[in-house]
């Protein structure tokens, strides 16, 4: 039997283009989808790829202002969690990418007022590191992952 004819955990990708286009349909393709369902025996992993202050047309929105950046990104996230019948009480881990980590109070600042009115306990696992992001003017990224029973559709 080779590599392609073994069994694959079913996945598929996560859209919402009612908040974020897709990577792919930019000017100038990127290869990657927005975030990825995972198939388990008794669990659903719904992976989001990094999500910045981005809008419906993939155009950077909110430049220079990293608490509406931070904010935007927590909403894209939202709308792709709910594209999968998720929410937030089912993300597990996040990683925060900041392009300063001067702005990180900032930063902080939205994420705990954001939790606060998600209801969130407990918080996430999570960490926020100092990086370069893909367009100099967007100050904010996050990546997510959430668990979900297998039998929850989107």
């Amino acid at each position: 039997m080779t590599v392609a004819e073994k069994t694959r955990i079913t996945k598929t990708p996560i859209e919402n283009k009612g908040v974020l286009n897709e990577a792919y349909d930019y000017a100038s393709k990127v290869s990657f989808v927005r975030g990825m369902r995972v198939q388990l025996d008794n669990c659903t992993m719904l992976f989001i790829s990094g999500t910045a202050s981005v809008n419906e047309e993939g155009e950077s929105i909110h430049p220079g202002d990293v608490k509406a950046q931070t904010r935007r990104a927590f909403t894209n996230i939202r709308g792709l969690l709910e594209s999968e019948g998720a929410d937030w009480h089912d993300i597990v881990r996040t990683t925060c990418y900041l392009a300063d980590f001067r702005d990180y109070d900032a930063f902080n600042e939205v994420r705990n007022a954001f939790y606060e009115e998600e209801g969130l306990d407990p918080l996430p696992a999570s960490t926020c590191i100092e990086a370069r992001i893909c367009r100099p003017e967007l100050l904010v990224e996050i990546e997510a992952i959430a668990m979900i029973p297998a039998d929850r559709a989107p």
